[in-house]
């Protein structure tokens, strides 16, 4: 079996981007995992564009639990439907800037409502990630 694609995220909801950080697997590895914009602007264009002494101050993303020679560089970035436009474009423009190749990849809040859910579902979001992600 290929190795798991390794991406990062940046959302509000830290339990909801580990409900879908599981559900990913086995196709997809959430590598890097930011909660906050500070930490996005901060963190996101660094790791990828291949700094991989940068750690994710959230604690949470599977490059946390590994040293810095077992990290993996993410090739897309999952934003939460909570994050405005503006945030998206903002850190995807800082995160292209240095890693040109990185897609952004964004769940709008109308998505999840049109799949028939009004609050964060980790299981209908992985699903419409997925779709997604498969053309990366």
């Amino acid at each position: 079996m290929a190795s798991p694609i390794p991406v990062c995220s940046y959302g509000n909801n830290s339990e909801t981007a580990q409900g879908v950080r599981a559900r990913l697997l086995p196709e997809y590895d959430v590598a890097h995992i930011c909660v906050s914009l500070d930490a996005a602007e901060a963190e996101l264009p660094a790791i990828c564009s291949g700094d991989l002494s940068t750690n994710p101050s959230s604690g949470l993303g599977s490059n946390a639990g590994l040293s810095v020679s077992e990290r993996k560089i993410p090739r897309a970035i999952i934003f939460g439907g909570g994050v405005p436009a503006e945030e998206v474009d903002r850190i995807t423009k800082a995160v292209q800037a240095r890693a040109p190749s990185v897609k952004p990849i964004h769940v709008k809040r109308d998505e999840m409502l049109a799949a028939g859910v009004t609050g964060p579902d980790p299981e209908t979001i992985t699903k419409l990630l997925k779709a997604r992600l498969a053309e990366i």
